[in-house]
């Protein structure tokens, strides 16, 4: 007799189709534990570089992108007038915030907006992370001690703070278990050197092998008549370990993202986060490319329904409370508007209105730092679930696999303990004879 037939009841896309599991990156990085450290982050690292900006010889600098406008940097960044003496790093930080986030050079209108600026409003977190990258080698270019000092101040910060998320995600999406922040932030401390230095040491080392070369290359060059002829001759060495270096540099920048994952997957140290990291992109460099292009796209898309949010929950408070208090918060807090969610200072305001708005400029900020919060938690989540994924691949690691802590191994309760410890000492190894029942 023939074979029936069999129905295929459902299919477990996520089985088929790997990367639909980024797409758990969203509800994961909107946890309230991730965005209140993803805030404080934001706002430890933004208060640094303010404070070491004061400090004269460091900071007191005059920075800004090059190929900008200057009266049209000034005047964006909180109506600076282009007279200002300089342009300093709260100018710089809060240009690109209302620029590429939520200001009026992002948000697309129905009308009169071009493809490529509706384009820019999808796309603002990776506008936003291109103009950071791009101001970040301007101060390294044109005030390097004020780069030198924040640089290692904000891996300080982030080496705690991307540790604790990257170890909350790390454990929900193997076993859907939560992480207390207290436990996490352990986690991160404990790990600290290894996160603060894994994003460095790549990069040193290519910093050292570039002066060592540098040094032997050049210095054929100073011998009188005959040292062009012995660099021309042996160049050749040069440009291998020109190759070298590029592919440092390379694997470093790539494996950026993967670092602190690995720590907080494996519990490794600097050394491992950095050989898988680039061991996994170097085995399927397409796949890699794959997976983060695809958690770019659905980050934007993300984005754009949390600016969104962002916009109806400050619109309808506004409107609300307005209504009842006769147009007088009007003239503390002016309405939000698509164009520009942040919030506008007004001068010669009678009584205790020049105090109060200050309040609610402060909890307008807070709302407008967990909207940018979610970037920074939505990018450790979705590079850890990577890393899970390039795991699986390459070492054929099930998902489910990650590092506990012996303190996260509850014990079991005395109804569940096993059946070897629950039975009699007969059982037990190395126990001697069971005695002999007593005689009825």
């Amino acid at each position: 007799m023939a074979d029936e037939p069999k129905e295929i009841q459902c299919i477990d896309w996520h089985r088929c189709f790997a990367f639909l599991e980024i797409l758990r990156s969203f509800r994961m990085a909107i946890h309230p534990v991730k965005l209140f450290l993803c805030l404080v982050g934001l706002a430890a690292s933004f208060g640094a570089g303010v404070l070491v900006d004061q400090i004269s010889g460091i900071g007191q600098t005059d920075v800004h992108v090059a190929g900008m406008n200057s009266l049209e940097y000034r005047l964006a960044s909180l109506g600076l007038m282009a007279s200002e003496s300089r342009t300093s790093f709260y100018d710089n930080v809060h240009f690109i915030a209302a620029k590429s986030l939520w200001g009026n050079w992002a948000m697309a209108q129905m009308s009169g907006r071009s493809v490529g600026e509706s384009l820019a409003f999808v796309a603002s977190p990776l506008y936003a992370a291109k103009d950071c990258v791009e101001l970040a080698i301007a101060y390294w270019r044109q005030a390097p001690w004020f780069a030198l000092v924040t640089t290692v101040l904000m891996l300080i910060i982030w080496g705690l703070i991307g540790g604790a998320v990257t170890r909350i995600t790390a454990v929900r999406f193997a076993r859907e278990e939560g992480v207390p922040m207290k436990k996490a932030l352990g986690f991160a401390v404990s790990k600290w050197p290894s996160t603060a230095t894994c994003m460095l040491i790549p990069f040193g080392v290519l910093v050292l092998m570039a002066i060592g070369v540098g040094a032997l290359a050049g210095l054929p060059l100073m011998i009188p008549y005959g040292g062009e002829i012995v660099e021309g001759v042996f160049f050749f060495l040069a440009l291998i370990v020109g190759v070298l270096l590029a592919l440092i540099f390379i694997g470093g920048t790539f494996s950026l993202g993967l670092q602190w994952p690995t720590i907080a997957v494996e519990g490794s140290d600097s050394f491992d986060a950095i050989s898988r990291s680039i061991s996994y992109i170097s085995s399927r460099p397409w796949r890699y490319l794959f997976y983060t292009g695809f958690s770019a796209a659905y980050g934007c898309l993300t984005f754009v329904f949390v600016k969104f949010v962002t916009y109806l929950t400050l619109a309808i408070t506004h409107k609300t409370i307005n209504i009842f208090s006769f147009g007088k918060l009007e003239m503390m807090w002016p309405a939000p508007s698509l164009d520009n969610l942040c919030p506008r200072l007004t001068e010669n305001l009678p009584y205790g209105e020049p105090v109060a708005q200050y309040f609610y400029a402060f909890w307008v900020w807070i709302l407008l730092g967990l909207m940018a919060a979610f970037l920074v938690s939505f990018f450790f989540t979705s590079q850890t679930v990577i890393y899970f994924l390039l795991r699986k691949i390459v070492d054929a690691t099930d998902i489910e696999e990650v590092y506990m802590e012996e303190s996260d191994e509850e014990p079991l309760p005395l109804g569940q303990q096993p059946a070897e410890t629950a039975k009699g000492g007969a059982e037990a190894p190395g126990a001697g004879p069971a005695a002999a029942p007593p005689a009825t």
